[in-house]
């Protein structure tokens, strides 16, 4: 396949253009020769500053209206510079489609990539689909959200190992829920578990006993020993309430203004 073009200079010890190449030229809509002797800062569009250090692939739109990705090198020839000026055009325009569509993939992705939970899109359709239920049945519903911390002496331990503490405390959560029930990681220290048939009551029951059983939780080295500390904010569905006054309710609680 052809090389991607690529613009050459040569500065002279005073820093001025003695030579350019064609593809210089042409970017710059210079006649042949026309850069000789002058300062690169002085080049019109722009390209002068961008070819006063080195870059990554950097965008660049010429005197033809075109816009391209320039990758600049600077190389010593004794007391001159020689400047290489990469149009990485076609590569950079693909790895920009590639990073477009994986972030497609990833809005589209219905788990969490570390705990395999439902992720916030998951489990906010699952919760819309179980408020939907209770409208037309009239069918009990509760929410929790459980936010995760520790305390201030393991602050730092919890920076080194964040996400073995996420991990851990989602399996613990998880084998207390019914098969009925779900959980999904809502922030990144934040779960949200949806209860389907379930009254106050018995949802505060289960708080309770998720709070009881905290200090039997097993987490990794280096994490043995440590007592995570559990939030949690109970929203329990009302006639009228949608998704978002329920889970108010459960941010109320969670912040203790309920």
């Amino acid at each position: 396949s052809a090389h991607p073009p690529c613009g050459l200079l040569l500065l002279g010890p005073d820093g001025r253009i003695e030579w350019a190449n064609a593809v210089i030229e042409a970017w710059t809509g210079s006649a042949p020769g026309g850069l000789q002797g002058r300062d690169p800062v002085s080049l019109p569009d722009g390209l002068g500053p961008l070819l006063g250090r080195d870059t990554g692939a950097t965008q660049w739109s010429g005197a033809d209206g075109q816009v391209r990705w320039l990758q600049v090198q600077h190389h010593a020839a004794g007391d001159k510079t020689l400047v290489l000026a990469l149009d990485t055009g076609a590569g950079q325009a693909l790895l920009e489609e590639n990073q477009r569509l994986r972030r497609q993939i990833q809005e589209l992705k219905l788990s969490d990539d570390l705990t395999g939970l439902p992720n916030r899109r998951a489990i906010t359709q699952a919760l819309e689909l179980q408020i939907s239920r209770s409208r037309r049945y009239r069918n009990p519903l509760a929410v929790v959200l459980v936010h995760l911390a520790v305390a201030d002496e393991h602050l730092e331990l919890l920076q080194q190992a964040a996400d073995s503490l996420v991990l851990g405390v989602s399996r613990f959560l998880r084998d207390r829920l019914r098969w009925v029930d779900q959980i999904g990681r809502w922030e990144d220290n934040m779960f949200l578990l949806v209860l389907p048939e379930t009254e106050e009551a018995h949802a505060r029951g289960l708080i309770r006993k998720i709070q009881d059983e905290l200090s039997g939780i097993e987490l990794p080295h280096p994490l043995a020993g440590i007592q995570p500390v559990l939030g949690f904010g109970l929203g329990v569905w009302h006639k009228g309430d949608d998704l978002r006054t329920l889970l108010r309710s459960a941010s109320r609680d969670l912040a203790g203004d309920a």
